[in-house]
């Protein structure tokens, strides 16, 4: 069954390097929750471990999710809440992120978590509780074919976005949803009189189709 595309997700199925519409005429975004295996970084890390992950400068493709990174980091710092929904052991997303000398997002960096085994949209749901924000204040980025058809169909008020089957065409889907979240707060002390993640809040689309 054909699932129906939200205005954003339309938007965001533009060629590299058109001009996004005026982001005032849709709702704004608040949360990026992110997916972790093939899209924080390369690899599934319960089967390749913390070695066998492609990250940083020593290849291609792993420079690529080094600069995916670094964009997901500037929207932070611009006022963007980040997420973590992952079908994982929680351990080993946390050995990653606490030890792999490639990983530009650390934990302080993310709101909220759920690393586990069950189901995305119901985790997705949960954070929203936790935030006290609405479905529509989510955009949800992953890699999987299955976990983004899920999410569309279950939860059609969250923005949906796919890693590219083209890795390279990776750094421009995050720099073109940006608009998504517009206005942002620039701030090069890390988004001061932003909403932030961390600490502090605890207390290509379908082109390929």
């Amino acid at each position: 069954m054909e699932h129906l595309k939200s205005p954003e997700q339309i938007d965001l199925d533009r060629e590299p390097g058109e001009p996004p519409p005026d982001a005032a005429s849709r709702g704004l975004r608040k949360v990026l929750v992110l997916d972790c295996d093939d899209t924080l970084w390369g690899g599934v890390v319960g089967e390749e471990g913390l070695d066998g992950l492609e990250l940083g400068s020593s290849s291609s493709r792993g420079a690529l999710y080094t600069e995916v990174q670094h964009l997901i980091l500037a929207l932070q710092r611009q006022g963007v809440i980040l997420a973590l929904n992952s079908k994982n052991d929680a351990v080993d997303v946390a050995e990653v992120f606490a030890k792999h000398p490639e990983m530009i997002l650390a934990e302080e960096h993310l709101a909220t978590k759920r690393v586990n085994w069950h189901d995305k949209a119901e985790n997705l749901r949960s954070m929203a509780q936790e935030l006290g924000l609405g479905l529509d204040s989510f955009v949800f980025l992953d890699d999987s074919d299955f976990e983004v058809g899920g999410m569309r169909a279950r939860l059609p008020q969250v923005v949906t976005l796919q890693v590219p089957k083209t890795l390279a065409d990776y750094p421009d889907l995050v720099r073109r949803a940006r608009s998504l979240f517009f206005p942002l707060v620039d701030s090069p002390e890390g988004g001061q009189g932003a909403p932030r993640g961390g600490a502090e809040l605890r207390q290509q689309q379908e082109r390929e189709a």
